[in-house]
């Protein structure tokens, strides 16, 4: 073996001994951290969307009645959605709007300073759906109320949620 072998092979190994190094660093390197309980917050959402969102005021009723009760609890690999019953107003009268409750396995798809995408099952179905949590800090997220999908009105609010201590 000649020294410009040698010099290539002594190459080789350093560059793949810093890959594997460095490997676990870039793993680890989200800055969030999802498990844990989260609630909605509804003083913070109502006041996003009053201050932003053209809404009708039988439509900011309704958000406003509805935000504020959904939990969302997060382990490394599962995610606990649940939303009560709740009262809301629709055309003057007050009505349930019926709660959910499920347990289902969620994959991060991508982790950057400002945002997480984390995908899962839609509610009760087998479609994948991914979500975008953008960071205010560690302890509070939004998610957008509004986007393509035909059976949600893009109300371009925004839901914002807390951790839970």
């Amino acid at each position: 073996m000649d020294l410009n072998q040698v010099l290539n092979l002594m190459n080789d190994r350093f560059f793949a001994t810093l890959a594997i190094a460095l490997a676990p660093a870039a793993a680890a390197a989200c800055p969030h951290d999802l498990t844990g309980t989260w609630k909605s917050d509804r003083e913070a959402s109502v006041a996003f969307a009053h201050g932003n969102a053209k809404l009708e005021p039988r439509t900011e009723a309704f958000l406003g009645a509805l935000f504020g009760h959904m939990t969302l609890a997060f382990t490394d690999s599962e995610v606990h959605i649940a939303m009560p019953d709740v009262e809301v107003p629709v055309s003057g009268e007050r009505t349930v709007f019926a709660g959910l409750e499920e347990r289902k396995p969620y994959e991060i798809l991508f982790c950057g300073e400002f945002a997480v995408v984390w995908s899962a099952r839609r509610p009760f179905g087998t479609a994948l759906t991914a979500t975008t949590f953008n960071f205010v800090d560690d302890d509070i997220f939004w998610v957008y109320g509004g986007g393509t999908d035909p059976a949600a009105p893009d109300l371009h609010t925004r839901e914002y949620f807390q951790r839970v201590r």
